[in-house]
């Protein structure tokens, strides 16, 4: 249930909130950025409970906005999981 309702609101996400999330993250985006990510999550139905998708999604990242914010995007994810102890999920 958990993983529907993750899946459910990063499909729902709107570039507006993904740059002021990423703003909170310390990982700032400007809308076209947000944009275009929530486009490829959209479009290639990223599942971010799959290795195989959150590694393509972390290749789109480095590919379109840079190695920085790539390598940024995977520390916060890390981060999330040890604070919310979903390993498991993962």
């Amino acid at each position: 249930m958990i993983k529907e309702l993750v899946r459910r609101r990063l499909h729902q996400a709107t570039p507006s909130e993904v740059v002021q999330y990423g703003h909170e993250y310390g990982i700032p985006l400007t809308m076209e950025e947000a944009s275009a990510l929530l486009n490829f999550i959209k479009n290639e139905k990223v599942d971010p409970f799959s290795q195989k998708d959150r590694l393509k999604t972390l290749q789109y990242i480095e590919l379109q906005f840079g190695k920085d914010k790539a390598h940024d995007a995977e520390k916060l994810l890390n981060q999330l999981v040890d604070q919310f102890n979903i390993h498991h999920l993962m």
